[in-house]
């Protein structure tokens, strides 16, 4: 009799003691950055989940930010932002979700309830989406989804099974492969214009495009842990930030691209200036590469100082303002725009950051 009374007591025990790891309640922005990630509370907040694995599983009242190489979102979220190369969704989301990567699956607990862009290489959709989904893709599988909205398609190949409910119109590039039941549509189904131009893909432009910003965020993510007072200096220079701010800090950028190549020019007429040619060079080209990694931090900081007020999150900021420029990127006709402003205001940000660090700028 004792021994069964000592295995109660101890069976009581051992359920006590996994109940104390339940999720808890945190009122406050939260991240976690590691290996494996996984964010089971339940967060007044936005949160942020960074890994090889990064999971997020509880219950975030704002935006939830996962971002690994496998990726999984299976919480309840206001707004998510998950990228990853292998990505699944099967969480509720009140508001919009913005999902990238390469491959896909959005499963058939998934409740999206409001607008949804997807970008991947192999994309399939079982779950619910409560209004319009934008999907760019190669191999694009719908299968038993339910989708009060519109659907757009921007992909080679798309195959929606007759389970498959949307309400709304279906449209889609006319050279692309397609295998479709006219019942599981509810509005129109529209052709929209071939997407191949000059033997390069509408979709590999795209793909292209995310992995450059794939590859910014990494950098940026080195950046932030080995020189994060960088970042924080930028805050602080451009606390404040007006028109007049932002034109003296394109003047510096715009000054930079065009006075740095005269003068690498000149040094190499000088058989004496070629070395430090060379190195100027270098210089320039770094500069210009990492122009967006700062560009798209001041972004993601302005923006998230003016519509959050919470407390800022330097990898979160990152992310927030990178996946701005990737989206801006895509549209056609400000996509140069928005590249050379990047460029150009980077490149001010970086001068202003560096030449304060060396104590030439006020």
């Amino acid at each position: 009799m004792k021994k069964l009374f000592k295995i109660f007591v101890l069976l009581v025990l051992t359920f006590m003691m996994n109940s104390s790891v339940m999720a808890k309640e945190v009122e406050h922005f939260k991240s976690d950055i590691d290996t494996d990630v996984e964010i089971k509370d339940d967060v007044n907040g936005s949160a942020a989940a960074l890994g090889d694995s990064a999971k997020m599983s509880g219950k975030v009242d704002g935006i939830s930010f996962i971002v690994g190489n496998n990726a999984s979102f299976s919480g309840n979220s206001e707004y998510i932002a998950a990228i990853g190369n292998s990505l699944e969704v099967k969480g509720i989301v009140s508001k919009d979700a913005f999902i990238a990567g390469n491959i896909i699956e959005i499963e058939k607990k998934a409740d999206l309830q409001r607008d949804v862009i997807v970008l991947g290489a192999d994309i399939e959709i079982s779950g619910k989406i409560g209004r319009n989904v934008s999907i760019y893709g190669t191999n694009i599988k719908i299968k038993g989804a339910e989708i009060d909205g519109n659907v757009k398609v921007y992909g080679t190949n798309l195959n929606v099974d007759k389970n498959t409910v949307i309400k709304g119109n279906l449209s889609y590039p006319e050279d692309a492969s397609v295998k479709v039941s006219d019942e599981v549509v509810g509005g129109k189904v529209i052709k929209t214009e071939a997407i191949q131009n000059n033997n390069e893909g509408f979709i590999a432009t795209v793909m292209s495009k995310f992995w450059y910003f794939m590859s910014i965020l990494l950098v940026f993510a080195v950046l932030s842990l080995v020189c994060s007072k960088l970042f924080v200096r930028v805050q602080k220079e451009y606390n404040e930030f007006d028109f007049n701010k932002g034109m003296e800090t394109f003047t510096k950028g715009l000054m930079f691209l065009i006075v740095v190549p005269f003068i690498i020019f000149i040094l190499f007429l000088m058989s004496i200036g070629i070395p430090l040619a060379l190195i100027l060079l270098a210089v320039y080209f770094i500069v210009m590469y990492l122009s967006t990694v700062f560009a798209g931090y001041l972004l993601g900081y302005k923006l998230w100082q003016k519509f959050f007020d919470k407390d800022i999150n330097m990898l979160v900021v990152g992310i927030f303002g990178f996946a701005i420029l990737f989206v801006c990127s895509l549209i056609p006709g400000i996509s140069f725009i928005v590249s050379a402003l990047t460029t150009i205001i980077g490149i001010g940000i970086i001068y202003d950051v560096f030449l304060r660090k060396l104590g030439f700028n006020k």
